[in-house]
Formats: C-alpha cells, sequence, structure tokens
C-alpha cells in the first residue's frame, strides 16, 4: 500500500520535480559527484521499488537521494 504523500508527489510534473530536487540540493554540502549520482540513478532506475519519481522504499525522490555523498539505497543496490 503506498502512503498518501507518495502518491501526491507522483502526481507532479518532470519540471516540479527538477526544481524541488534543485532547491534541497542548493541547501546541502556534501554532494556525490555527477558520475556517482548518474550511476546510482541507472539502478533506480532499473529497480522494480522506482515509482515514477520516488523510491517505494523509502518514498524520497531517487534523484535528491542519489545526489547526496553519504546516503544509501534503502535495498542496498548502492
Amino acid at each position: 500500500m503506498a502512503c498518501m504523500g507518495c502518491e501526491l508527489k507522483e502526481q507532479i510534473s518532470q519540471m516540479d520535480v527538477d526544481t524541488l530536487v534543485q532547491e534541497q540540493l542548493s541547501f546541502e554540502t556534501d554532494l556525490a559527484i555527477e558520475e556517482v549520482r548518474d550511476q546510482r540513478l541507472q539502478i533506480c532506475h532499473q529497480c522494480e521499488q522506482l515509482n515514477q519519481h520516488t523510491c517505494g522504499r523509502c518514498g524520497c525522490f531517487v534523484r535528491f537521494r542519489a545526489s547526496l555523498k553519504q546516503k544509501s539505497c534503502p535495498d542496498r543496490k548502492w
């Protein structure tokens, strides 16, 4: 069963997601390098837990989580 917040997050457009993620990342100082972020996102995009923009396990925007240096996949895939 998906949480209500996740359903709402999935209804927003990709442009809105990009804007939200960029705004949040502007407050972060410990970001992964682009190559690492892109490798993580490749794994996320092949995962059965991926909803349109969010992780079905933790509910986060996958692009945000993959961009943070110290974060990891809740399924330990990266």
